[in-house]
């Protein structure tokens, strides 16, 4: 199934002639970092739905040597929209199609491909790659964080819910994830995030936005009601559009659950205090990602914070989307000066 999608945003490095394809399997935290540096970059960004076939998924490297059949759908869309000039992609598994085109394109279409391919970088025409990850090399650009659509879907209006434009005085967003990869969560985790956030919101007097993400618990909300009985509080239940993340724009100060980098990186970008708070301890490349933006100032621990200077400015954007689009239009020739 092919799900085309052609988007008309500008940026400063928007370039008409360049046709982009977003080439995703519907992963949705894949798909918006592949979106978000798309659309930074062109006018003309299409998003292709591919399923990689079971022999790609096996042995991802046979893609390189053309010894992978091309996926049905993908043909599709190469048969009714011709060839794109550049083709981004997001994670390993999507790594195998990145190659496929790069090789069906014959030195026409240029590949971007956004985390460690865990394969030879020079089978890439670039690479984007988080600072946890170790892969460098010269046509690989390190990132902090990871990249996001933030800057385009915000120039787009959306209406908040009336419960939250009429709630007074400071408010709180919590940003809620859930179990992953790393670990599972329970509802005695929530319950006690949930008596955080209860004492956080006593002593700074402020009202909270709760939303749960796609991974959080069914459970997730009747496991913090009990601590968030005498706050002054407001849930995003699924029964309306989502909010997020223009919900952020209402936020005093954001706290978001360390589980997730593109969520953290979300709320960063915001310019708004931002706590992170951990669900289960974490370790390794996200352990790493987390002190990286506390050093940086982008982010705090709410272990370590202090209530008298919780609402403080903070004027620190992380904006890394941005940035990697402009530095690969000035080095592919993209720039609208040139």
């Amino acid at each position: 199934m092919v799900s085309i999608m052609t988007n008309k945003t500008t940026s400063s490095s928007a370039l008409a002639a360049q046709t982009i394809w977003v080439i995703s399997d519907g992963t949705m935290g894949m798909e918006v970092q592949s979106l978000g540096l798309a659309e930074s970059l062109s006018e003309d960004v299409r998003l292709i739905h591919v399923k990689p076939g079971s022999l790609m998924r096996a042995f991802p490297r046979l893609a390189k040597m053309g010894a992978c059949p091309m996926p049905s759908s993908l043909k599709d869309a190469i048969k009714s929209h011709g060839m794109p000039d550049i083709v981004i992609t997001t994670g390993r598994r999507h790594a195998p199609l990145s190659m496929m085109m790069r090789r069906y394109g014959k030195g026409h279409i240029k590949t971007i491909h956004i985390q460690d391919p865990r394969m030879p970088a020079d089978w890439f025409d670039w690479l984007v790659v988080p600072s946890h990850d170790h892969l460098r090399g010269d046509n690989v650009l390190v990132t902090l964080g990871s990249l996001n659509r933030m800057t385009t879907l915000m120039s787009k209006k959306q209406d908040l819910p009336d419960a939250v434009t009429n709630m007074e005085g400071r408010k709180i967003v919590a940003l809620i994830g859930g179990s992953n990869r790393r670990y599972q969560v329970h509802d005695q985790d929530y319950a006690r995030f949930g008596q955080t956030l209860a004492d956080l919101a006593a002593m700074t007097e402020a009202s909270l936005i709760l939303i749960p993400s796609r991974r959080s618990l069914v459970s997730t909300r009747s496991a913090m009601t009990s601590a968030l009985a005498d706050t002054n509080h407001w849930w995003w239940d699924g029964t309306t559009p989502n909010p997020y993340p223009w919900i952020l724009t209402a936020a005093d100060a954001i706290v978001v659950t360390a589980d997730s980098v593109n969520m953290t990186s979300e709320a960063a970008s915001m310019g708004k205090p931002v706590y992170v708070a951990e669900l289960k301890p974490e370790s390794g490349r996200v352990k790493m990602f987390h002190k990286t933006l506390q050093e940086g100032g982008y982010t705090e621990s709410i272990d370590q914070i202090s209530f008298y200077h919780f609402f403080l400015h903070n004027d620190k954007r992380l904006d890394e989307t941005t940035r990697i689009a402009n530095i690969l239009a000035e080095r592919m020739g993209l720039n609208s000066e040139s």
